[in-house]
């Protein structure tokens, strides 16, 4: 059994040290940190540096950091920086599943890929939806998916379109109508720099 805590209840109140202690000591196998309080909820930026503190606090179990990993660059740069025995990413990978590819290429030193094109994202989420529906069922696969189709449309040209729709769906036809009509396979500024480029690469 693992423990996952925050540095405190707030701001005035840090007891990370302390709770990283008495989770140990209760027979913990590992410990992970979010680098914020439960006061913060996920305002400012996690605190990288508290998180590093706590390891000397430990005696034998790992060190888990969390907090703001929503790329490999940055996956690396808390390796190299801190403290940390192994990272978790969270909330950055819905909706992006690619990261941790992304991440462990960059830990090997090795290119890390390209974001998928928008098709390839669509295509991803539908193997993520049925994979939710064969675990769970057709009407209770279909409503926990809303949340994570809205997070693969985040950010993206026409996403409150798909957004509203999608959070309405209960059936896996619904759902497949709703994506087949309303999820972004465009974006308008990548293509609008990839004709810049082009037109550059002519002009040289």
């Amino acid at each position: 059994m693992t423990a996952k805590i925050r540095l405190g209840c707030s701001r005035e109140n840090i007891n990370c040290n302390e709770i990283a202690r008495v989770v140990e000591e209760a027979g913990a196998a590992a410990l992970t940190v979010h680098g914020r309080t439960a006061a913060d909820m996920f305002r400012g930026n996690a605190d990288w540096e508290r998180i590093s503190e706590i390891k000397s606090h430990l005696r034998n179990i790992p060190l888990i950091g969390n907090g703001d990993l929503d790329s490999a660059e940055k996956v690396v740069a808390a390796f190299d920086q801190y403290d940390v025995d192994a990272v978790m990413i969270a909330r950055a990978c819905l909706g992006r599943p690619w990261l941790f590819a992304q991440a462990a290429a960059a830990l090997r030193g090795e290119p890390i890929p390209p974001e998928p094109t928008l098709p390839e994202q669509r295509d991803v989420m539908l193997k993520h939806y049925q994979l939710v529906v064969d675990r769970f069922g057709d009407e209770k696969g279909t409503v926990l998916m809303r949340k994570y189709a809205c997070c693969y449309a985040q950010g993206k040209h026409g996403a409150r379109y798909f957004r509203t729709h999608v959070a309405k769906v209960s059936t896996p036809e619904e759902f497949h109508s709703v994506v087949e009509e309303y999820f972004p396979l465009h974006d308008p500024k990548r293509e609008s720099q990839d004709a810049e480029s082009v037109s550059s690469a002519a002009g040289s």
